[in-house]
């Protein structure tokens, strides 16, 4: 059994305590003609007879110090009365504020989350008693007079300011009053009087919480069952009939260098046991993520419904092509909150491991960079292009016969075809094929699209993202 000591009993006995301290008896007035005042002290301790030889020096001649209060506890009882279902369990969904490390301070923003689980706590009725010693009548009724106007008939008292604890209110109620200790006859050692106040509280004792962070559902698969029915075949031994991912408002991620930026939902129809994701196009026309998806979001947008991003340990994974995942660590980046810092972890590049890989940690280009994929059709290049500017097309343009496409001009040697690289020759002023889809080199091709930052391939058909890119809804995964 683990060792549980949260001093909870303690801490009701030091607001007991709190509460008659502080007090004062008037000794007269000095030579100032000021009233002098002495702070009467509290200790916790009720007065032993092995106490009593102690202060008194071991010595009938020593007197004790007066005035003083001690305060101790004379019963603890179970209060049946207030029991209530001792099966109870209340669950608290918390969100702090964001710590800032570097600063010490706390920030604006929402930080972790977390599911709070509280047993119902048991009740007990603590009875304490205060002793006040004094050494003459007035000095007992001015300690007195301050204490019993206080309790009419109780004190409420706290025992901690945390927000979750459900216990931390009670009160002291002022139950019985034995003015003296003395009798008559008075004897000869009975120079110190007590006067004892017994007092009741009503206090709850708990158990530990158990906390958890909260966490979310990172997907969601469906249909796991095949033709005849069966789980384990369907899903263990083969593939899928068909899957549905569900990400958390479909957001799409950009990753591009070292940064992951969040975008708008996609709007693609995945087909049913399809790949999931694509290389930034939402349509044939169209491959810039920026058209696409709208500007970066700020990631506090998703964050602030989840949890928080803690630097260096936070990952987040993107699945590739062949069901490979890349893993990485993430951080805030301080100077734009549409960026996530993103530090990609070598050892998840096992599926890539025979590409020869720059310090970027991308497979190195075999191309060099286009300036932008475009549909010819519908872009205007501008009349004066920049000596180099490349470009991948999405449609046919040109013709053999080199007919004109306006506002391109004509190009040189033959018309230019989908998924062909055109590049402009100032010295020509005319637009030629640099690279020719239809017939490539055995060269595995990649090159980065500087428009965007992200780096593509030839699959021998169509360009598709190489490890950087868009990644759609379902195909990335936030681990806080």
């Amino acid at each position: 059994m683990l060792h549980f000591y949260d001093a909870q009993i303690r801490k009701f006995m030091t607001q007991f305590i709190r509460v008659l301290s502080n007090f004062s008896i008037e000794l007269g007035k000095g030579k100032d003609g000021q009233v002098q005042l002495r702070q009467v002290p509290v200790t916790y301790g009720d007065m032993t007879r092995q106490v009593a030889n102690i202060i008194r020096n071991n010595s009938e001649n020593a007197l004790q110090a007066a005035p003083k209060i001690a305060a101790y506890i004379t019963a603890l009882e179970y209060d049946r009365d207030r029991m209530q279902n001792p099966y109870h369990i209340e669950k608290q969904h918390l969100k702090e504020r964001n710590y800032n490390e570097a600063t010490g301070q706390y920030e604006d923003k929402l930080g972790a989350g977390y599911t709070i689980e509280k047993v119902m706590p048991s009740p007990f009725r603590l009875n304490v008693n205060a002793d006040i010693y004094t050494t003459n009548t007035d000095m007992k009724l001015q300690i007195l007079e301050q204490i019993l106007y206080l309790f009419n008939p109780d004190f409420e008292i706290q025992k901690s300011d945390n927000y979750i604890d459900w216990t931390s209110l009670s009160y002291i109620e002022l139950k019985n009053i034995s003015y003296s200790s003395r009798s008559i006859p008075i004897g000869a050692d009975t120079e110190i009087d007590v006067s004892s106040i017994s007092f009741s509280m009503p206090i709850w004792l708990s158990p530990p919480v158990k906390v958890s962070k909260l966490g979310i559902i990172q997907k969601i698969i469906m249909s796991v069952y095949d033709d005849d029915g069966g789980i384990a075949e369907g899903l263990i031994d083969g593939k899928l009939i068909s899957k549905s991912y569900i990400t958390p408002n479909n957001y799409t991620l950009l990753y591009t260098g070292n940064q992951l930026r969040l975008l708008g939902s996609s709007g693609i129809n995945v087909s049913s046991g399809g790949d999931g994701f694509y290389s930034g196009a939402n349509a044939a026309s169209n491959l810039d993520p920026f058209d696409t998806f709208g500007p970066p979001l700020n990631w506090n947008i998703l964050l602030n419904q989840y949890g928080k991003i803690t630097n260096g340990l936070s990952q987040i994974k993107l699945e590739q092509d062949n069901g490979y995942e890349l893993v990485g660590t993430v951080s805030v980046n301080p100077l734009d909150e549409s960026i996530l810092l993103y530090t990609l972890d070598i050892d998840t590049l096992a599926a890539f491991k025979n590409t020869e890989f720059v310090t970027d940690r991308r497979p190195s280009n075999t191309r060099g960079t286009v300036d932008k994929i475009i549909n010819p059709l519908t872009f205007n290049p501008g009349t004066a292009p920049i000596d180099g500017t490349r470009y991948i097309i999405i449609n046919d343009m040109g013709d053999s016969a080199n007919t004109v496409d306006w506002p391109w001009g004509i190009l040189q040697g033959r018309g230019a075809s989908t998924n062909d690289i055109i590049e402009y020759n100032s010295a020509t002023g005319k637009w030629t094929v640099v690279w020719d889809a239809s017939d490539p080199d055995s060269t595995e091709m990649r090159l980065t699209n500087s428009n965007t930052g992200i780096q593509y391939k030839w699959t021998g058909s169509t360009w598709v993202k190489s490890l950087e890119g868009v990644y759609i809804a379902g195909k990335w995964t936030l681990v806080l």
